[in-house]
């Protein structure tokens, strides 16, 4: 599965991984931890905000699996009897205090309540659960503006367990970690644009800096926009013989058929190899394989500022979309998840944590500049952490 195409002269790889879906890699139930119980909230609290709320509720169907709430995303009867094995039971994420119940100081007559109806990739939408919203006393709500807003809200809940279905449907594919870390807005719409861009069918030019999250941008894309059983199919341009773009191009999109082609590093193509890819694409784009397009081509640059002559840049600009990733800097609410993340990743032993002074230190530091060299850092940590707590010193040391 690794190295399938080499090219003629020098015989260096020029693909990488082909991954073949299959129906039993689909999210069919999706985990309610800590991160969406957040997300949900965060959604919850803008509604209220905006809206002049009292409160806001949502009530998800669960199944407790191995101690574990998790979203029960199938209709299937012979899923259904499996997930019986488990309890399955109502969970409430609301704005109000933990230790109420989520709808204590709710009034019938002035309470709103709307299904979360979520659309699997075949089959009727299906009823998960429903969104409760409680007008603010004393503030006039139109019925009719109030349900279309809210009706919006619900969307917005929607989407996001959408998300996470792709998330862990790409961690059984992949096996890696094949999803951001974190609940930032600047995740949220990037979320929401590779949630637009998989609608379309034409090819995506990935703009960012090393260690934004190129490849799991793709495979989202792919996981949106393709069908279970479509393959996934990466290949690295610096890797590409000069002069032998044409024929890998045609022996990728063989094996691509009905799936993506992430082509990498575009930026190092030569004025030549660069008319083959826009030759192939013309070709690719009216082509079709089972009834639908037979490639879905994604692209992405070295850096986000990565030089390309005039023409490539022309023709990118009339026929790609594009998709910049947020760098590190920009992701400022994810700094903390991102190196929990990493501490259980890492850890030695026990999981060790940072004193507040060091996370301050952390938050606060410009010497990191992408998520790999927060990883490298958190890395390090693990070796020389001699206790649960890691010192604004220690963290000092690290950083340099």
């Amino acid at each position: 599965m690794i190295a399938l195409f080499q090219a003629a002269m020098n015989h260096k790889p020029v693909a990488r991984a082909i991954h073949t879906f299959n129906q039993s890699t689909s999210a069919k139930w999706v985990p309610v931890n800590k991160s969406f119980i957040t997300l949900s909230k965060i959604i919850l609290r803008a509604a209220v905000d905006r809206l002049g709320l009292a409160h806001a509720s949502i009530t998800l169907r669960c199944v407790t699996h191995q101690g574990y709430h998790h979203l029960l995303l199938v209709n299937d009867t012979q899923d259904l009897q499996l997930a019986a094995a488990g309890k399955v039971e109502e969970f409430f994420i609301s704005t109000q205090e933990a230790n109420n119940s989520p709808f204590e100081d709710f009034i019938a007559e002035t309470a709103f309540s709307l299904p979360l109806n979520f659309k699997l990739p075949q089959g009727q939408p299906q009823r998960l659960g429903y969104l409760v919203a409680q007008a603010a006393p004393g503030v006039e709500a139109k019925p009719a503006q109030l349900t279309k807003e809210l009706a919006l809200v619900a969307d917005e809940i929607i989407r996001t367990i959408g998300r996470y279905q792709t998330r862990y449907r790409a961690i059984h594919i992949y096996g890696d970690q094949s999803y951001w870390i974190g609940n930032s807005k600047a995740l949220r719409q990037l979320d929401q644009r590779i949630d637009q861009l998989a609608k379309g069918t034409q090819p995506v030019l990935i703009r960012a800096n090393r260690g934004s999250g190129k490849v799991i941008a793709a495979r989202s894309l792919h996981c949106l926009s393709r069908a279970d059983t479509a393959p996934f199919i990466e290949s690295d341009c610096k890797e590409w013989e000069e002069g032998a773009a044409a024929s890998i191009l045609q022996s990728l999109h063989t094996y691509a058929n009905g799936g993506t082609l992430f082509v990498r590093n575009i930026d190092a193509l030569s004025n030549s190899s660069f008319q083959a890819l826009r030759n192939f694409w013309l070709k690719a784009a009216n082509a079709r394989f089972d009834g639908t397009y037979s490639v879905r081509l994604i692209m992405s640059l070295s850096s986000e500022d990565a030089p390309l002559a005039s023409i490539q840049s022309q023709w990118l600009a009339q026929h790609a979309q594009e998709l910049r990733l947020p760098a590190l800097r920009e992701r400022y609410g994810d700094l903390r998840d991102l190196a929990q993340f990493y501490i259980r990743e890492f850890a030695l032993t026990a999981e060790f944590d940072l004193t507040e002074e060091a996370w301050q230190l952390l938050e606060s530091t410009d010497s990191l500049v992408d998520v790999e060299q927060l990883k490298a850092a958190i890395q390090k940590l693990a070796v020389i952490a001699n206790g649960v707590l890691v010192s604004a010193d220690e963290l000092r040391l690290v950083l340099g």
